[in-house]
């Protein structure tokens, strides 16, 4: 056990200095106390901070060169764009990796205006809000689907796995009656997965529906 040639006290462990007056103890180390391990949000944030490293260096080659050739489309505006928005979905991700719905809803916001932005950027007619965006809708309500029958999940967010299925397949879909030019195909069949995954949700876990109803509304 080391010692302290001031204090005169006996510190335990492999510790350098005395917790009192930090001069430098004396003795042979010990086991230390306690076990020296990263913490795994120091693991997260230093993935991050790589992640995000290499990509806004990227980020700068294209921004090189994009300015050394010629045209008006600056492409890599977009590639800027689609950078940001990732780092802010994979930063969200770290901290609440745990609400699978919270990150699929907050992927499909960002995923559909970067569609949108891109293409009102490169004039492409509406293709992002009658083809990509539905897609995605689609793509979401299936996934909300098969995550609300992992064991554990549903019985903590059966509510919310209800309600994003109402939000994402209906809503947007009844948006779209504005429209006088008609309903594109896309966006027909993500109302038909939509009706099917929330009946699958009310038949299938429908008593734990239910019950999460009773314990929110206090019934």
């Amino acid at each position: 056990m080391k010692t302290c040639p001031k204090c005169h006290i006996k510190v335990g462990g492999d510790a350098e200095y005395c917790p009192l007056c930090q001069c430098p103890l004396n003795g042979e180390d010990e086991a230390p106390l306690w076990p020296k391990t990263v913490p795994a949000a120091w693991r997260l944030a230093l993935f991050y901070k790589i992640v995000a490293f290499v990509l806004l260096a990227g980020v700068v080659v294209c921004v090189t060169i994009d300015c050394q050739t010629e045209g008006t489309l600056h492409w890599s505006y977009l590639v800027a764009l689609c950078v940001l928005v990732f780092l802010t979905l994979l930063r969200s991700w770290l901290r609440h990796f745990q609400s699978m719905p919270r990150l699929l809803f907050q992927v499909l916001v960002a995923v559909s205006a970067v569609a949108w932005l891109c293409d009102w950027y490169v004039h492409g007619g509406g293709f992002a809000v009658d083809y990509v965006i539905p897609i995605l809708c689609t793509v979401t309500l299936v996934l909300n689907f098969v995550l609300a029958f992992i064991p554990g999940r549903m019985a903590e967010n059966g509510l919310v796995y209800l309600l994003m299925n109402i939000g994402v397949g209906v809503v947007p879909y009844l948006l779209l009656f504005l429209r006088p030019d008609g309903h594109p195909l896309p966006w027909l069949v993500c109302l038909v997965v939509s009706v099917v995954t929330f009946l699958g949700l009310v038949v299938f876990r429908g008593r734990i529906l239910l019950a999460e109803l009773e314990k929110r509304l206090h019934l």
